[in-house]
C-alpha cells in the first residue's frame, strides 16, 4: 500500500492521542487532559501534558511536543511512515505500507554469524543424536520443546563442532574471536562454550549479541559461563529477554526483574511473559534506563536466598531514586523462581508472583529480619535506614502512613523532610497557565475557537480578521486554509503538514493552556476578540501620540488630523482608562 495523504488523515483522525501515548507510558487523568512522566528527558515530576480535544501533547520542561505520529516517531526513534504504520496497528486499523529499507548496521556481519550459530546449536539440541543427553536434562527440568524453541536454546557440543560448522559456511576466524564464541589456542581455533547448553542473549532490537552457557554434565566447577564483553556486547548495557517481553510488559502494566535466564524461563512457563533478567545481582545505570523506558511498575524477583534479598534491597533503592514505582515478589522460600517451579509446580510461582508488596513494605520486613528489635541501637538503625527510603516517596499520604507504621515497630519517631516534587510540579503548571499575558491568552482563545468551529471562524473574520502576534496570525491563516481543504479543521493535521518549527511549537503549546475552553463558546470568543481590538486601538493611540510629538511644530494641519483620530480612539475605549495606559 502506498502511504497517501488520505491514509495519513484517516489514521490521524481515527486515533485518540491518549490511547496511543498510553500504549507506551502510564497516563494520569488531570482536568480535561492527561499528564505523564516525560520519556524524552530524565523526568521525576509529571511534565508531559496531553490534550485529547486538540490531539496534541507537550512537555513543558524539554519542549518535546506534537501529535500522535510525532510521539511514536520520537519515542520509538522511527521514521514518520513507520510511526503512521505503528499508530494504525495500535488503533486496530493495521496497514501494509512500503517502508524505506532499514539502514544496515556495521555490526550486521556479527549478528549474521551469531544467528547462524544459534540455528545450528538449536538443531544439534533438538534434532540430532548429539543433543539427546542435553535434551533429556532440559526435559527433566521441565523445559519442553516449545520453550526451547521460544528462547532459541541450543547445544554447543565438544570437538569444536561449532567452529567447524561456521568455518565451512564462510565465516571468518577473526569475527568468531571478536564475538567471543571461539578462541585461538596453541592447537588452533576452539569453541568457548563446548559441552554446554547455550541461551542466546539479544539486544533490545532482537539482534543476537552474546550467550549464557550452562554445564549440564556436572563436569565443570562453573555452572554457568557467560560471554565476555566484546565488539557487540557489554554486559551492563542489556537486559535478557527485553525484546520478547516488551509488548507483554506494556499490556500487563509491569515488568518482572530477575537474576538469570532460567528465572525468566520459569516465569514464562508459569504464564508470565513480562520478565527480564539483569544476568547477575547488580543493576547498572544503562539497565536502569532500559527499565525506565517501559514506564511501567517494576517488580523485583531476585532469589529468595540472602544474596537475592540483598539484591532486591539494593536495586529497589536505585529504582526508587529514579522516581519509579517499585514492588517486590516477597519470596521467603530461599529458592529461585526456577527451583520453585521444580519443587512446587507452576501454580506455586504464579501464586507467589501475585503476592507482590511495595518496596517499602519489603524493606521493613527485611530490616525486621536482620535487626534485633529488642535492642535500642538496632531499632535506631532500622529507623534511620527505612525512613531514608520513605523520604524518597512522592506521595505525602504514603510517607505519613509508612512513618506511622515504622514508629509502631521501632517506637522511635523521626521527622520526614517534606518532599517537594509535587510542589515543584504545581508551580510549573501554574507558570504555564498564568504567566501568559492577557493579550496572548485572548489570541490563544481565538485560535482554539476557530480551530474547533466554523461559526467561530466566521465571527472572527467578520469582526477582527487578523491577530497581532506574527506566529498567531500565521497559524490562524493555516487554520483558514485547512477549512478550505477539509470539512473540519485539525490542529494535529496542520502540525504534520507544517515545516515551521515555531508554528509547530505554538500548536503543541496550546495543549498546556488549561484555561482555554474545550468547546465552542461564543462569549469567550467575543470577549477575546474585544480584547484584541482594544489592544489594536491602544497601539494605534501610541503610534498617533508619537507622530503628533514629532510633527506638531512643522505640520499643524496633519497634527490636527492625528489629534482628531486620537480623541476618537479615546472615546471608543473609555477616556480615563485610555489616558492611563
Amino acid at each position: 500500500m502506498k502511504l497517501t495523504q488520505e491514509v495519513i488523515d484517516d489514521i490521524r483522525s481515527s486515533a485518540d492521542i491518549a490511547q496511543v501515548i498510553g500504549h507506551y507510558i502510564p497516563l494520569v487523568k488531570k482536568g480535561k487532559g492527561y499528564t505523564a512522566l516525560c520519556p524524552f528527558h530524565d523526568d521525576h515530576d509529571p511534565s508531559l501534558s496531553i490534550s485529547e480535544d486538540k490531539q496534541i501533547y507537550k512537555c513543558f520542561v524539554c519542549g518535546n511536543g506534537g501529535n500522535v505520529f510525532t510521539f511514536v516517531s520520537n519515542f520509538k526513534k522511527i521514521s514518520f511512515p513507520q510511526a503512521v504504520s505503528e499508530v494504525a496497528s495500535i488503533i486496530g486499523k493495521p496497514i501494509d505500507i512500503d517502508l524505506a529499507p532499514k539502514k544496515v548496521s556495521r555490526f550486521q556481519p556479527y549478528y549474521d554469524l551469531l544467528s547462524s550459530m544459534i540455528s545450528y546449536c538449536n538443531y544439534l539440541l533438538s534434532a540430532s543424536k548429539l543433543g539427546e543427553e542435553a535434551m533429556t536434562y532440559l526435559n527433566n527440568r521441565g523445559l519442553e520443546k516449545e520453550v526451547i524453541e521460544y528462547f532459541n536454546i541450543g547445544l554447543d557440543p565438544d570437538n569444536n563442532k561449532i567452529y567447524e560448522y561456521l568455518k565451512n559456511h564462510g565465516f571468518k576466524d577473526e569475527d568468531m574471536i571478536k564475538t567471543g564464541i571461539c578462541r585461538m589456542l596453541q592447537t588452533g581455533m576452539a569453541d568457548v562454550f563446548y559441552n554446554r547448553i547455550i541461551f542466546p542473549i539479544h539486544d533490545k532490537e532482537g539482534n543476537p549479541i552474546a550467550f549464557s552457557a550452562r554445564d549440564y554434565k556436572g563436569t565443570s566447577s562453573a555452572k554457568y559461563i557467560n560471554s565476555s564483553d566484546n565488539i557487540i556486547y557489554t554486559k551492563g548495557d542489556h537486559l535478557y529477554n527485553y525484546h520478547r517481553a516488551a509488548d507483554a510488559i506494556r499490556k500487563s502494566g509491569y515488568v518482572i526483574v530477575c537474576e538469570g535466564v532460567m528465572d525468566v524461563i520459569a516465569y514464562y512457563r508459569a504464564g508470565k511473559e513480562n520478565a527480564v533478567a539483569t544476568l547477575g545481582t547488580a543493576c547498572t545505570r544503562n539497565q536502569i534506563e532500559l527499565l525506565k523506558s517501559f514506564n511501567r511498575r517494576i517488580v523485583l524477583s531476585y532469589d529468595g536466598d540472602k544474596p537475592g534479598k540483598a539484591a532486591n534491597m539494593k536495586i529497589g533503592e536505585l529504582l526508587l531514586n529514579e522516581g519509579l514505582e517499585v514492588y517486590v515478589v516477597d519470596n521467603r522460600t530461599d529458592l529461585d523462581p526456577d527451583e520453585i517451579i521444580g519443587q512446587y509446580g507452576k501454580n506455586a510461582l504464579r501464586d507467589l508472583e501475585a503476592k507482590q508488596i511495595s518496596y517499602i513494605d519489603y524493606a521493613i520486613n527485611y530490616y525486621k529480619d536482620i535487626y534485633n528489635l529488642e535492642n535500642y541501637d538496632d531499632r535506631k538503625k532500622m529507623t534511620i535506614a527505612v525512613s531514608a527510603l520513605i523520604e524518597k516517596l512522592k506521595d505525602d499520604y504514603d510517607r505519613d502512613n509508612y512513618m506511622n507504621q515504622l514508629f509502631e515497630i521501632t517506637k522511635i519517631r523521626k521527622r520526614v523532610s517534606q518532599n517537594t516534587n509535587e510542589i515543584r510540579y504545581n508551580r510549573k503548571t501554574a507558570d504555564i497557565s498564568f504567566s501568559i499575558d492577557g493579550l496572548t491568552k485572548a489570541e490563544y482563545t481565538i485560535i482554539a475557537q476557530i480551530a474547533m468551529s466554523k461559526k467561530a471562524l466566521d465571527i472572527y473574520q467578520r469582526q477582527l480578521g487578523c491577530l497581532l502576534d506574527e506566529n498567531d496570525q500565521r497559524l490562524a491563516m493555516l487554520i483558514i486554509d485547512d477549512y478550505r481543504k477539509n470539512e473540519r479543521c485539525s490542529l494535529s493535521r496542520i502540525y504534520d503538514s507544517c515545516d515551521d518549527e515555531q508554528i509547530k511549537d505554538l500548536i503543541s503549546s496550546l495543549a498546556l493552556v488549561e484555561s482555554l475552553p474545550d468547546e465552542y463558546d461564543e462569549n469567550s470568543l467575543n470577549g477575546a476578540i474585544e480584547k484584541v481590538k482594544l489592544e489594536i486601538k491602544r497601539r494605534k493611540m501610541a503610534d498617533l501620540k508619537e507622530k503628533i510629538s514629532r510633527i506638531s511644530d512643522v505640520d499643524p494641519q496633519k497634527t490636527a488630523e492625528y489629534l482628531k483620530e486620537y480623541e476618537q480612539l479615546i472615546r471608543e475605549i473609555g477616556g480615563n482608562n485610555a489616558k492611563n495606559q
